[in-house]
């Protein structure tokens, strides 16, 4: 039994049953069907249904802001973004993925072309239940795949909504299919011959154990795992600017995004001015009702996840750090939080999932690099400076899946997306990611 709960109110919000294993077994051996009927449709009707699909969201819009913001907690104006966002996603795929899916010349006798392979299940989590749904379903849905989901239990209401807007905007019955099951059905699901391929955002230790289980039955899979990114602010850097993003980036969604800005690397000259800057932004940020649209920062979405946040930044703070703001939890939110750490303090290797800012002050640039990469992770990484060749030069070293130069690190439908490390393997998004769980098939003719 899946119980939702309003975070903000901690208001029981509707019961859902789990599949039992036979009504699983079932819709799987359907799914196995529907792919059939899929793969075979043109590619010029599935252009349409994405049309419809886009239309239709948009008009939910509002619909589904609420339920994001009600079941976890994120501000209404970032929930209506995040559908916003999502409706370029299936805009994007619905008029490039004929392009992607050209067949590609080798010589004059090899092409490569590529063919959808059956259903690919997506296990999602909680903090942008659209987004991130879309983001491994729709191009791969466009492509000729099918999808399952199973996702995170307390944003159960979102994946309901998902699927409905998927029959609504008249999808063949089970392209998409939402999958409300228990941690322990995920290998049946794996183990099954429609499903060729897996797709996990969430822990490392998720991640890991999914990593197996696809292993074990040779099935694909492609991993998003977190991150510690970095800021790192040269010395010729827009201050103002490379802060602000810093900090909308480290604040947005309650602190809870894998792509946040986590270590804040500042010149040690230029501390005190950072320090002042984050204060002022703290006082002026507005906790509150996620429904109201002058609130920023909502609730942590889950109340467990509280004393797991008070936990890190009491160690962090043990292990050397300065508590400038913050540092308590005030149920059901966590106060924005600012720290000043030192870069050997062990606690900057562990990912803080909520509003603590770590400013980080360097002395030399010869090894801040060394200091960037002295992280398990490996997903994004923003640098800051006037001088573009030599924010392309530190790129090259910097060892993560993704550095974007005076902007925030962010993930679009046009661009790969996916770190390294413990950060997970494998790319969504992009012409990339559309083709990670197609058969390149290659073609000789003599």
């Amino acid at each position: 039994m899946i119980i939702t709960t309003n975070p903000y109110t901690l208001k029981e919000i509707k019961q859902y049953s789990f599949l039992t294993n036979d009504e699983l077994n079932l819709q799987l051996n359907s799914a196995q069907k529907s792919y059939k009927e899929w793969k075979v449709i043109p590619l010029k009707d599935k252009e349409l249904l994405g049309l419809k699909l886009k239309e239709l969201m948009l008009t939910r819009k509002e619909e589904l802001a609420h339920l994001i913001s009600n079941e976890m907690g994120k501000p209404i104006t970032q929930s209506l973004a995040e559908v916003e966002k999502t409706s370029t996603l299936i805009d994007y795929f619905t008029h490039n993925t004929s392009n992607f899916l050209k067949n590609q010349t080798l010589d004059d006798y090899t092409y490569v072309s590529y063919h959808s392979t059956g259903a690919v299940f997506g296990i999602m989590p909680w903090n942008f239940p659209l987004w991130q749904v879309f983001r491994f379903a729709f191009p791969n849905i466009m492509a000729g795949n099918i999808c399952l989901l199973k996702h995170a239990p307390n944003v159960t209401g979102c994946a309901v909504a998902i699927q409905q807007l998927f029959i609504d905007a008249g999808y063949p019955k089970q392209v998409f299919t939402n999958l409300i099951i228990d941690i322990p059905q995920v290998e049946q699901i794996i183990k099954h011959p429609i499903v060729q391929g897996v797709c996990l955002t969430g822990s490392t230790k998720a991640g890991s154990s999914v990593a197996a289980l696809a292993g074990k039955y040779l099935k694909k899979s492609v991993l998003e795992l977190g991150g510690t990114d970095a800021s790192i602010l040269l010395e010729d850097a827009d201050f103002d600017t490379a802060l602000t993003s810093a900090f909308e980036s480290r604040t947005a969604n309650s602190g809870q995004v894998c792509i946040a800005a986590k270590r804040i690397f500042v010149p040690k000259n230029k501390l005190a001015y950072a320090i002042d800057f984050f204060k002022q932004k703290i006082a002026d940020l507005k906790h509150g009702n996620p429904l109201d649209s002058n609130t920023q920062i909502g609730p942590i979405s889950k109340a467990e996840f509280l004393p797991v946040l008070q936990n890190q930044v009491e160690e962090t703070i043990k292990n050397g750090a300065e508590l400038i703001v913050g540092g308590k939890i005030n149920e059901p939110f966590y106060q924005t939080t600012l720290l000043v750490v030192n870069k050997e303090n062990p606690m900057l290797k562990e990912e803080i999932f909520g509003p603590v800012i770590c400013i980080i002050p360097y002395e030399n640039i010869d090894n801040l690099i060394d200091d960037v990469n002295n992280s398990d992770y490996g997903l994004g990484t923003a640098i800051w400076t006037k001088n573009i060749e030599k924010a392309k030069t530190l790129a090259k070293k910097i060892e993560v899946g993704y550095v974007s130069i005076n902007f925030k690190v962010t993930s679009d439908p046009k661009f790969p997306f996916g770190g390294i490390k413990k950060s997970g393997y494998g790319k969504e998004l992009g012409e990339h990611g559309l083709k990670t769980f197609l058969n390149a098939k290659t073609n000789t003719v003599a």
